[in-house]
């Protein structure tokens, strides 16, 4: 039995939500010779690739054996957290497939293109993952405002849930423990499966498994009402609740202006899943469309507006802040995170010291204040500054995000004809982005101190260098003023040994102080000038 293959496709072997997976499945997982996750069953070693292209080539066959006729072309959709690779890999098993992929669609805006105008929450509760998703669909274009969800949160954790009831209830009952026997342990999954689904539509379903003990096998039956399956899965319910609270959060949007709750999934048929919908919306969801056919559909008309030449614009959101390491190391953001694509964002930077001749840009994704807590994409090298002093040149940096997910980066000297260029394709996976933003919350207060203190005491060693350069340059200037610069900035480096910025901050404006009158010492005062 295979499942699972969608946190599988496109992923190194030690890529984190590989190695969660592989206590959680039955069939192994072990890495191939280039470091790619391979799966092994029935004796022979499979790659989620194939298995994904074994499960489009059925169902092109089944698409084939009720058209009558040949299909070669096709729009796959697949969940919107999906990164580059696994989208590359999707594309890769559908031409295994024998199919031309005309295009690959993120599946909460397929649910979404039969819908009319306004706020769209899509509510997608599957197998394998939970996704939902706030669209603003207007005049035929769909853009998303914001998503959040969990690849680990589906029928599949559901099913394990009351499996693990299961296996506690026959320890229970009678002192066995089956957790060592495969066999036993796959019939009562199948059983769990059975039982979640029966209970969509009956107060109660019965299992009866077979299984062996040392004095020879035992029966049990076990009957589970709805309200105790409830319970069961309570837990997941929760996580649930959390990830539509936090999207319509994301969304910037109050819960009364969703518009339309579209259901995608065969888990949405759980009475309980319904309920929370209604609790989370605050309304009923849209019949309009069968839940395990609503993405199917979508891709159906995608691939129509395709073949016909009316896409439709589909455009995402970044799932993290983009921009650069500033002077003090920290992260100075260019474009926010949950921005809607594609989006352009600029800001001016300079140098950090006089007669400086290039710049370094580093740039990160994250949502950290400090630069080395985030994540490194690259460096864009800028050079052929003109030598003047520190803070003159006035270097535009511009992000932009098309609609294809590729970050252009462009660094333009102002007023003339220097530009420098660098181009990354962004995808990320969704366990790394989900981790960023928590760590953004729970070290808020933290990153924001570390953040302060950081730029003041940058601002100090701009200071520094200021007062430095005009005593190098007024040699002749009083020893009493010459001995108070020398005091200030004695002054002022202690301070920027502390951890007090107020501190900092009032040793920079006395060291400012004195760089005014060393500055202008010996410059004559135009108003005592003699009237001729």
């Amino acid at each position: 039995m295979l499942f699972k293959m969608k946190n599988l496709i496109g992923k190194r072997f030690d890529d984190p939500e590989v190695q969660k997976l592989k206590s959680m499945v039955p069939y192994k997982i072990f890495e191939g010779s280039n470091g790619a996750a391979l799966i092994e069953a029935s004796n022979q070693q499979f790659s989620p690739t194939q298995v994904y292209a074994f499960i489009l080539g059925e169902m092109k066959k089944s698409a084939e054996a009720y058209l009558k006729r040949p299909i070669s072309k096709a729009v796959i959709a697949v969940p919107m957290y999906f990164s580059v690779p696994q989208r590359k890999e999707t594309e890769l098993a559908g031409k295994k497939a024998g199919l031309d992929v005309l295009g690959i669609i993120d599946e909460p805006i397929a649910a979404a293109l039969s819908s009319g105008n306004g706020l769209i929450a899509v509510f997608d509760l599957g197998g394998g993952k939970f996704d939902v998703s706030i669209l603003e669909i207007s005049q035929g274009v769909i853009r998303v405002k914001a998503r959040n969800g969990d690849s680990f949160l589906g029928g599949d954790e559901f099913d394990r849930a009351l499996l693990e009831h299961l296996v506690e209830e026959i320890r229970s009952v009678h002192s066995v423990d089956v957790t060592a026997d495969r066999v036993t342990i796959m019939r009562l999954r199948e059983a769990a499966e059975k039982a979640k689904v029966e209970l969509s539509y009956s107060t109660e379903a019965v299992i009866c498994d077979i299984f062996g003990t040392e004095l020879g096998p035992k029966s049990v039956k076990i009957t589970i009402t709805r309200s105790k399956f409830e319970d069961i899965v309570d837990h997941l319910v929760e996580r649930i609740k959390f990830h539509c609270q936090n999207c319509l959060k994301d969304a910037g949007i109050s819960v009364d202006e969703v518009d339309e709750v579209i259901l995608v999934g065969g888990m949405t048929s759980v009475p309980r899943v319904q309920q929370i919908v209604q609790e989370c919306f605050r309304k009923f969801p849209s019949t309009m469309m069968n839940p395990e056919e609503a993405v199917a559909v979508g891709a159906t008309i995608q691939a129509g507006l395709i073949m016909t030449d009316q896409k439709r614009l589909l455009p995402g959101v970044t799932p993290l802040s983009l921009g650069i390491e500033t002077l003090g190391g920290t992260f100075a953001r260019i474009i926010n995170r949950n921005s809607r694509i594609p989006i352009k964002g600029s800001r001016i930077f300079s140098t950090e010291c006089d007669n400086q001749r290039s710049v370094c840009f580093r740039i990160l994704q994250g949502e950290r204040e400090m630069a080395s807590d985030n994540m490194f994409l690259g460096e864009l090298e800028f050079t052929g500054i003109p030598p003047v002093p520190q803070g003159m040149p006035r270097i535009e940096l511009t992000f932009d995000i098309g609609i294809n997910g590729i970050l252009s980066v462009c660094a333009k000297h102002k007023g003339r004809e220097q530009v420098a260029r660098f181009q990354l394709t962004l995808g990320l996976d969704e366990e790394y982005v989900r981790g960023m933003v928590k760590e953004g919350i729970l070290y808020g207060w933290r990153d924001k101190k570390k953040y302060t203190l950081a730029r003041v005491r940058s601002m100090a060693a701009i200071m520094i260098g200021k007062v430095e350069t005009i005593l190098h340059n007024k040699p002749t200037i009083p020893e009493e003023l010459h001995g108070r610069a020398l005091s200030a900035l004695a002054d002022l480096r202690a301070a920027m040994e502390s951890e007090n910025p107020h501190m900092t901050v009032s040793r920079i404006v006395a060291a400012e102080s004195v760089a005014e009158d060393a500055l202008w010492w010996g410059v004559p005062d135009e108003s005592s000038d003699d009237d001729f």
